[in-house]
């Protein structure tokens, strides 16, 4: 640990790892690229990893989507639509580096000496039971479904056909978010801020559970439900010792032996890193 606290302009104290399963209560479609389409097929697809071909879930998407939610949450949607600055939404989801540098024209006093993001959501890729489920699927298309949709002309009553790509309805994703704690020199991040970003964080979560995670949320698809492990704390010293690693690594239990996200409570029970 440094021992010049007036020389330091931010310090890390340590990572709470948060980790567990995510199951698809309705099809969930996120999309892909169109590219490789051929005449007959879906119109639109969803992502899938390029080694494997199995769809998932990338973190951007699970990120952005809690990042709306608490903006809503928060009151703090701007009028023009844009990424809310919030300073509470920054601290834990970020922003561009522009609104933090004094000689952009963007800059933003307030968020001069908020830090670097705290929340890193990784890509949630599908669990091994669920890759050998999709391998049964009764489908035309590769570990998917796909969902037939009409738009009619309210005139003519002519059909407009479009068949949609989706993850089916029972399958169960791994995720990970990892939160940074830091010792800034403005001050930030000593228990009150942290604990407030996880309270946060939960709520976002809670939120999107009666939401919707992908597209067309109003039409059925993309619910969710989210069920954790217990969350591990690896200060600055256990990653200097390698302490606890096997911890936060350790393969996820069953879903339905998980905590669900009403159920949890997240704390940062070794702020110090003593």
């Amino acid at each position: 640990m440094a021992e010049n606290k007036e020389s330091i302009g931010a310090e890390f104290l340590g990572n709470l790892i948060i980790r567990g399963k995510f199951k698809c209560v309705t099809g969930l479609h996120i999309g892909g690229s169109k590219e490789k389409l051929e005449i007959g097929g879906v119109d639109s697809p969803v992502v899938r990893d390029p080694r494997t071909r199995y769809p998932y879930v990338p973190g951007s998407s699970l990120k952005g989507k809690l990042r709306s939610l608490l903006e809503y949450a928060l009151g703090a949607v701007p009028s023009s639509g844009d990424v809310s600055t919030e300073e509470d939404v920054v601290r834990l989801f970020g922003i561009g580096v522009d609104e933090k540098d004094p000689k952009s024209k963007n800059f933003i006093r307030e968020l001069e000496n908020i830090g670097p993001s705290r929340l890193i959501v990784r890509d949630c890729h599908p669990t091994e039971a669920t890759k050998k489920w999709w391998k049964t699927l009764d489908t035309d298309l590769l570990y998917t479904e796909y969902k037939s949709e009409n738009g009619i002309n309210r005139i003519t009553a002519a059909a407009n056909p479009r068949f949609v790509e989706r993850v089916a309805a029972g399958s169960e994703f791994e995720f990970e978010m990892i939160y940074t704690q830091y010792n800034l020199k403005s001050g930030a991040d000593h228990g009150e801020d942290a604990q407030t970003d996880l309270s946060n964080l939960r709520m976002a979560l809670l939120m999107l559970e009666h939401n919707f995670l992908g597209k067309s949320g109003s039409r059925g698809y993309g619910r969710v439900e989210f069920r954790f492990e217990e969350p591990v704390y690896l200060s600055q010293m256990d990653y200097r010792s390698g302490n606890n690693m096997v911890k936060a690594t350790a393969t996820t239990g069953d879903f339905d032996k998980l905590k669900t996200t009403a159920d949890i409570t997240w704390a940062i029970t070794n702020p110090a890193n003593a």
